[in-house]
């Protein structure tokens, strides 16, 4: 099998993977050897590569790897909600432990609150106060936001993270599990 179906290969088995990480698994010294077999399939650099590989423009020869059913799971990622709350999604997914119950993936859009910043992918599962979850996204007027999550009793409250005041006018409708964030 060509190196560069490798390379993709291992990228449909972790789309996070990273060049130092292919190296290892390929059996290279350096990452710079991965750089060299994408330039050398005119691929300007591995987020170029992952992208054309994830979209399927580029599809390895041989034989494809399945994804890991005990480790991953794929997770549709959303942009963007309905009025109601729904999420619409285009077509995107992301792997991730499959270990927690998670539903979907939201691309956050902003503004940064407290420690979640614009574009941070936030692992999303309905809710359920055994959780532990210490934040929320709820449906306002406004669109949807995020809440801080306060257990009282077996009910969430929704806490304003800026004025810190309970918020009765929103629906809450998810937990967050993890956060992720690409540098």
């Amino acid at each position: 099998m060509r190196v560069i179906d490798q390379i993709a290969n291992l990228i449909l088995e972790d789309p996070l993977i990273t060049a130092s990480r292919i190296a290892r698994k390929l059996g290279y010294a350096e990452e710079k050897t991965v750089y060299y077999w994408l330039h050398k399939s005119h691929f300007t650099g591995l987020n170029a590569f992952k992208k054309a590989v994830l979209h399927g423009q580029f599809l390895p020869r041989g034989e494809a790897v399945e994804e890991t059913r005990g480790l991953y799971g794929r997770l549709p990622i959303t942009d963007e909600w309905t009025p109601e709350g729904k999420p619409v999604f285009h077509g995107d997914t992301m792997a991730v432990p499959s270990g927690a119950p998670a539903e979907l993936i939201w691309r956050y859009p902003g503004p940064p609150v407290m420690s979640i910043l614009p574009n941070d992918l936030l692992v999303l599962t309905a809710l359920d106060p055994a959780l532990k979850s210490p934040w929320m996204v709820v449906r306002t007027p406004h669109g949807m936001e995020l809440r801080m999550a306060l257990l009282q009793g077996s009910h969430l409250a929704a806490i304003h993270p800026v004025t810190l005041e309970r918020d009765a006018q929103c629906a809450p409708l998810y937990q967050i599990l993890q956060l992720i964030r690409h540098y």
